[in-house]
């Protein structure tokens, strides 16, 4: 990265119906909170061209995954499970996008689906509905979490094994702790034990997914962002 300008974080985007037309959309706090980090956003187009995609990467510093629908079990090798959302528009894109990012040696942050989709592209499953979902885990709930090993994620929010903090919760599905993606550790669990945090067991790579929503809360914000920031600038 030169020297002279601010890391680039690369964001992938939503597709959605607007006013009849298909449309790639980001909710503007992931930008607003990659900017107020120090960091330039970038979007992705949800262009299904794996050479574009490269070549998007290659203009980025480091890379955010953000929220969004259900992705299709088909995707782990699992059926749907009734609760289980399809209508995600152009499936397919992040799948690839994941997969091109996690060749790459760029830092990542993936934030709740994001989350879940580093580890789908790892190679792992997801807990398609937890049975408590509707009373604990949707509409922004507030719960506790604990962090469970020290790593990426203790270091942002200035915490080690074993502190608690509270996050929220905007989720039905949540990572397989029985079936994490390669070379991927938990590093965080929710009171029900639920998977808060994973990274990549790669001192040397920051690769951190929280199945919160940081960008939506004013405490965590700065310093999750401001890791995945300050990582990129290294590039």
């Amino acid at each position: 990265m030169s020297n002279n300008r601010p890391p680039v974080i690369l964001m992938n985007m939503a597709v959605n119906m607007v006013a009849g037309k298909e449309c790639d959309t980001l909710n503007s706090q992931y930008s607003q909170r990659v900017a107020d980090a120090g960091g330039i956003p970038l979007l992705m187009p949800s262009i299904e061209r794996a050479d574009l995609i490269e070549s998007w990467l290659d203009l980025a510093d480091g890379v955010l995954l953000v929220g969004g629908k259900d992705y299709d079990p088909a995707f782990y090798g699992c059926e749907a499970h009734p609760e289980t959302f399809l209508g995600r528009m152009r499936p397919h894109f992040d799948i690839v996008f994941g997969k091109a990012v996690m060749q790459r040696k760029l830092p990542v942050l993936g934030i709740c689906a994001g989350c879940q989709l580093i580890n789908i592209v790892c190679g792992g499953k997801l807990i398609q509905h937890l049975d408590n979902a509707d009373d604990f885990h949707k509409g922004g709930k507030m719960h506790d979490a604990q962090i469970i090993r020290n790593g990426y994620f203790a270091d942002a929010v200035n915490l080690a094994a074993n502190d608690h903090l509270t996050v929220n919760s905007f989720h039905h599905q949540a990572i397989d702790p029985d079936n994490l993606g390669k070379n991927l550790q938990i590093t965080a669990q929710a009171f029900d034990g639920s998977v808060e945090a994973i990274e990549l067991n790669k001192p040397d790579r920051m690769v951190l997914g929280v199945q919160f929503h940081p960008e939506r809360m004013d405490d965590l914000a700065p310093k999750i962002f401001s890791a995945l920031c300050q990582k990129a600038a290294m590039q």
